[in-house]
């Protein structure tokens, strides 16, 4: 069970908490759609009515029929019964009509939520919870609160109704042999109990498992290119058999509960059904009962066997909702630490001054990444941060644009602390090209204005020709119609990257943040893209995050990080004289490029 994390080692039964998790989904979800449900509700229990009516018809046919020898009666009997179903049928369409609507209504609308929570939460939150761990809730914790809502309230409402009519009509037939029955039948009530517990466990412990899983699966074949060139196919092989083994396992164990439930509950109805009949027979002989009766009473009790076992299996789904709720709750629930204060401002421009201003920040509250960062960036100016991996230098670049922020000290834009500025404002202020290039499965067109959906055709073109993209683009085959696929699969890094710096062409944003944008790029495509990046960068505050020490050294100032803190600064000819860490590097990589 290694392959997956324990988040409970128990999960709690149907308390006061949980059900107040249910009367939220109801008011939030359900309540809206009530015209549906009540609708839904009438036609049920109308339907459910049918039963009872079906069974009642049968007396006259052992009384009448059997007994009398009555055939114009046996005519009439057949008639009503080919009348009764039929009208039961036009009311259960009806009725599942109006509830499968109402269900497709509130799956979609806890899915509008969950993926509007997950659009505006925190970068942090995508750092601490995997790709297949928000999939499954935003898809399976979803379907199954709506099955323990709306399909327990069906199957409450409809079961219910029917083994409430049934129970009329045994009454009418025979109070004592009823009161007979209704003494053993409470016994049902254990099994229910005992394996709803358990059903409840196997399934959180399924849902985790499930997470794995689709995480798993999603990394392997995004990274399937890693996995072939380390021929490690057949290790990944066995670490999703041996989720699946696990899931096998869970979902076996869950089988055994349900077969167990099952034969408990007939033996307990079995037992009901021999006292009714022990009991029963001994009414007919002594005259007290006629044949009718008992067979409509026996009828009933078989008829009101499959409700009442649909009732028992109620009370495991409100268990597995709860799992699933307290799931999806505890991802609705969480306050993003980064969003607009109360009297936040929309800024439309700035001159672009920017100042980092005393900052620390840790990812996990112990291990400092950056201690006590203070620099500045002029307007219109080109500033560099240089330094090894781990060093900073991108942290400091994420504070610009609030993809998070400092545990101390504040950040600038123009002598403002960028906290006054409203996120929408503040993040078209930038424009954000890093090393990862994230292209959609969509048109190169659709790409380039990603942002700005009002764009022209001729915007867009002029802005793909400052880029250097607009050559390649027209050489492809539908041009700037070419659907792209996965992450831009069928183009060069250049030809992604040069996409890339076109849509922050095209968003024309005062500042420009770059993050090592031609550090996965051959020496070719580099300068081609450098040549792109040096059109982009004009006029604009620029902060470049550079691999690469040749691409910076024209920039008006230079930051030099280490282990978190601004060890050198200056320019690349005042940085050279210093002759320490950012001069070292420099020879080093001129070394390497006149090896090469």
């Amino acid at each position: 069970m290694g392959f997956f994390k324990k988040k409970r080692s128990d999960l709690p039964d149907l308390t006061k908490d949980n059900l107040l998790m249910y009367k939220r989904v109801w008011m939030t979800y359900v309540a809206p759609g009530w015209k549906l449900l009540v609708l839904s509700i009438i036609l049920m229990l109308i339907a459910s009515s049918f039963d009872a009516l079906l069974v009642s018809r049968l007396k006259p046919v052992f009384d009448e029929v059997f007994i009398d020898k009555n055939r114009a009666m046996l005519g009439q009997i057949g008639l009503s019964i080919l009348a009764l179903y039929f009208l039961k049928g036009v009311f259960s369409y009806a009725q599942s009509i109006a509830m499968a609507k109402l269900s497709i209504r509130v799956i979609a609308d806890m899915q509008y939520d969950i993926y509007r929570k997950l659009l505006f939460m925190d970068n942090a939150y995508f750092q601490k919870h995997t790709l297949g761990e928000i999939l499954i809730r935003l898809s399976g914790d979803v379907a199954t609160v709506q099955g323990a809502v709306l399909g327990s309230l069906t199957i409450f409402v409809r079961d219910s109704a029917s083994v409430f009519f049934l129970v009329v009509l045994m009454f009418f037939q025979s109070f004592e042999m009823a009161c007979v029955v209704f003494f053993v039948f409470p016994a049902a009530i254990w099994p229910i109990v005992v394996f709803g517990k358990k059903m409840r466990k196997k399934f959180g412990k399924s849902r985790e498992v499930g997470e794995s899983f689709f995480d798993k699966t999603t990394q392997t074949f995004k990274g399937i290119k890693i996995v072939k060139s380390y021929c490690t196919e057949n290790r990944e092989f066995e670490d999703a058999k041996n989720l699946i083994g696990v899931q096998n396992k869970l979902t076996f164990s869950m089988a055994r509960i349900n077969a167990l439930q099952h034969p408990l509950m007939e033996f307990v109805g079995g037992v009901g059904m021999a006292a009714a009949l022990t009991y029963g027979g001994y009414k007919i002989m002594s005259g007290s009962l006629t044949t009718g009766n008992f067979m409509v009473f026996l009828l009933a009790i078989v008829a009101a066997y499959k409700p009442m076992k649909n009732l028992a299996t109620l009370h495991m789904t409100l268990q597995q909702g709860v799992v699933s709720m307290q799931r999806l709750f505890d991802m609705l629930d969480i306050v993003p630490s980064i969003a607009d204060k109360p009297d936040a401002q929309s800024v439309d421009t700035v001159s672009g001054e920017i100042e980092i201003k005393n900052v620390s920040f840790s990812y996990d509250g112990e291990t400092p990444v950056l201690k006590d960062v203070s620099l500045r960036c002029k307007a219109g100016q080109t500033i560099a941060f240089v330094g090894h991996s781990g060093s900073g230098k991108s942290t400091a670049i994420n504070f610009i644009p609030r993809f998070y922020d400092p545990d101390k000290g504040e950040i600038l834009i123009d002598g403002k602390n960028i906290k006054d500025f409203t996120l929408s404002s503040l993040r078209h202020l930038s424009a954000y090209v890093s090393q990862d290039v994230i292209l959609f499965r969509d048109t190169i067109r659709n790409n380039i204005r990603y942002g700005i959906p009002d764009a022209t055709d001729e915007q867009i073109v002029e802005a793909a020709k400052a880029a250097a993209a607009h050559d390649f683009i027209m050489g492809t085959e539908n041009g700037y119609d070419t659907v792209l696929g996965e992450q831009g699969s069928g183009l060069s890094g250049g030809q992604r990257q040069m996409i890339s710096i076109a849509r922050a062409m095209l968003k024309n944003a005062p500042i420009l943040l770059l993050d090592e944008a031609t550090a996965a790029l051959d020496s070719k495509s580099e300068s081609v893209v450098q040549a792109s990046l040096e059109r982009l960068m004009k006029n604009r505050t620029t902060i470049v995050i550079a691999h690469r020490l040749s691409t910076i050294v024209n920039a008006d100032k230079i930051y030099v990080f280490d282990e978190g803190k601004i060890v050198e600064q200056g320019s690349h000819e005042e940085l050279l004289a210093l002759n320490g860490i950012y001069a070292q590097m420099y020879k080093i990589q001129y070394a390497k490029r006149g090896e090469e």
